[in-house]
Order: C-alpha cells, then sequence, then structure tokens
C-alpha cells in the first residue's frame, strides 16, 4: 500500500475514503462509488485512500455531530484485499495541525 499524507479539508474530494481500525474498515466518503468498487465491475476514483486510526474513539472524534461509527458502511477485509492487490489503495494519514 501507498502512502500519502492529507488533512480533513482533502477528504471532501470526489474520490472514497475508507477507515480502518483493527482490522475492520468502513467507508468515510464516496458513498456515491460504493456499489462501484464493491463489485469492481464500473469505473471509480482511484486510488481508494485508507486512514487508519487507532481505536473506534478516534474514529467517533471524526465524525460530524451526531453521526456514530455504527451510521457507516462496513467494508469485508476481502475487498479491501482485492483493493491492495491490484494497487488501488494508498494509506493517508490526518495532517497535524501547525
Amino acid at each position: 500500500m501507498q502512502h500519502l499524507e492529507t488533512n480533513q479539508e482533502d477528504d471532501r474530494d470526489e474520490g472514497i475514503l475508507l477507515v480502518e481500525v483493527e482490522q475492520s474498515f468502513w467507508l468515510l466518503d464516496g458513498d456515491a462509488h460504493l456499489s462501484a468498487m464493491l463489485s469492481n465491475e464500473k469505473p471509480y476514483p482511484k486510488p481508494v485512500r485508507c486512514l487508519g486510526l487507532p481505536s473506534m474513539s478516534a474514529l467517533g472524534e471524526l465524525l460530524p455531530e451526531g453521526v456514530t461509527p455504527g451510521e457507516l458502511w462496513a467494508v469485508h477485509p476481502d475487498i479491501v484485499a482485492r483493493l491492495k492487490q491490484n494497487d488501488e489503495l494508498v494509506a493517508v494519514e490526518l495532517a497535524q495541525p501547525n
């Protein structure tokens, strides 16, 4: 998996952003492209970005007020493995505030 740095403003583009916590994955951004990514039948924005977080509480802190992690789409690890195998997944990190 490649590695890039991002900030929260970058996560608002047209691409797909997954989040990983303890080897589980959720869709954080890119709902419009979810079906295409899962089925691998239609074009979807690539690379898919993946933000690794240390805990579910860290994920909760990223979400808008009133949104819980339970409301996010889960992404099966086999889908993520396919993205990695096809070199379509890039690791991103939140930029540290200045």
